[in-house]
């Protein structure tokens, strides 16, 4: 499957776009729903909406060049082509958080609350837009001869591994470790609705990252292009500082509720 899907003229639509897009249009009718079961305003969702969004890629191409910087120094105009791939997941937590933190101190909202609202669609965005990673043939892993292998082609296969055909398609599985996210995201949430007694807000938000950082720090250890930190994958230093993170933050805000 070739990386561009379709043209207009001289304008060219590529699969990787075109699998952005729909991640974010799927995202958006999921929490279009969420926010009506929390009984909040539609217009705040939008706004951060068409705040988060931008942000979020932005953060995420940043991130993704700066620890990659090496790969840009001889043609910084591929800094500008995203749709050639290149896009860090936790860039785009810091971009998305940041904006969520900022809008919420401005408009006097409750930050953790909105944190909660977004994270069903954002969970079931990543899951589809891991899918870009098939396209542009990157993030895979280790060869393997498992009947689930991707074929990789000849020039994207690392110097060392070009005798190899097939790798693990650690994006798939990534895919799907975020899809069963969202399962559990969605019943916890219809769990929490059935309570009487609501717990703190920002636990589905802190749940979810504490599941993804999870499983991210197993599948990184079958990838093959992940940039590190010394002897160390940086994804996973980063995964491991974010899980006890949220862990201390979760305990944090459930003793503050406590002590009301």
């Amino acid at each position: 499957m070739g990386k561009i899907a379709f043209s207009v003229g001289t304008v060219c639509f590529s699969w990787f776009g075109l699998i952005l897009a729909s991640s974010i249009l799927v995202a958006c009718i999921v929490n279009w729903y969420h926010v009506r079961r929390y009984d909040e305003k539609i217009d705040t969702l939008l706004n951060l909406t068409l705040l988060s969004i931008p942000m979020g890629i932005f953060f995420a191409r940043v991130y993704y060049v700066a620890v990659n910087w090496n790969l840009y120094t001889d043609n910084p105009s591929e800094i500008l082509q995203i749709w050639h791939g290149g896009l860090a997941i936790h860039g785009a937590f810091i971009g998305i958080i940041m904006t969520i933190w900022i809008y919420s101190r401005i408009n006097k909202i409750s930050f953790w609350r909105w944190a909660d609202i977004v994270t069903p669609g954002l969970v079931l965005g990543q899951a589809i837009g891991q899918w870009g990673n098939f396209i542009n043939q990157d993030a895979f892993g280790y060869p393997t001869e498992a009947p689930w292998g991707i074929y990789i082609d000849y020039w994207y296969r690392p110097p060392g591994y070009e005798q190899f055909d097939f790798f693990h398609p650690t994006f798939l599985y990534e895919s799907g470790w975020s899809l069963l996210i969202f399962f559990i995201i969605i019943m916890t949430s219809w769990i929490i609705g059935k309570r009487k007694n609501k717990p703190v807000s920002g636990g589905l938000f802190l749940l979810y990252i504490i599941l993804y950082s999870a499983g991210r720090l197993v599948i990184e250890g079958l990838r093959l292009d992940s940039e590190m930190l010394g002897i160390w994958r940086l994804a996973q230093v980063v995964s491991t500082i974010t899980i006890f993170l949220s862990a201390m933050i979760w305990c944090w805000r459930i003793k503050s509720l406590q002590k009301l």
